[in-house]
């Protein structure tokens, strides 16, 4: 068995031990919010979400509705789609375009639970009745 007899070796090794701790927490730490960016948060503690993704124009659940733009919502980087309804934001962010990374905080509506027909031609998993909607980079 090795033996550290020599008290330079044993305060290298302290050393190197010490930063290889703290660069394999770092790693975990990363690939942890990493995975944890695209979901939704809190929704448990204080009914409040938090979606990461991009600003996207909604899909339509049968084809292609004559005459209307494009609905902007968020493509979640799971590809999930949230409609935003920003009628309860004071100041809403009017230079955001679609594709631009957003992230998004209010209270989520599950698809299932949703009664206004504003969003009935939409395949959307949810609406979020919007508190905050930031640019992200």
């Amino acid at each position: 068995m090795y033996a550290m007899n020599d008290p330079e070796e044993s305060e290298f090794f302290k050393k190197n031990l010490v930063w290889l701790l703290v660069v394999g927490a770092i790693v975990v730490m990363g690939l942890l919010m990493w995975n944890g960016l695209d979901k939704v948060v809190n929704d448990s503690v204080d009914r409040m979400s938090t979606v990461t993704g991009n600003f996207s124009c909604l899909p339509l659940k049968k084809g292609v509705v004559p005459g209307k733009e494009c609905t902007l919502g968020i493509r979640s980087k799971d590809g999930s789609f949230y409609a935003l309804d920003v009628s309860r934001i004071q100041d809403a962010n009017t230079d955001l375009k679609a594709e631009d990374t957003i992230a998004v905080t209010g209270f989520l509506l599950p698809a299932s639970t949703i009664n206004d027909s504003q969003w009935e031609d939409y395949d959307v998993s949810g609406v979020i009745k919007v508190n905050t909607l930031l640019r992200t980079r």
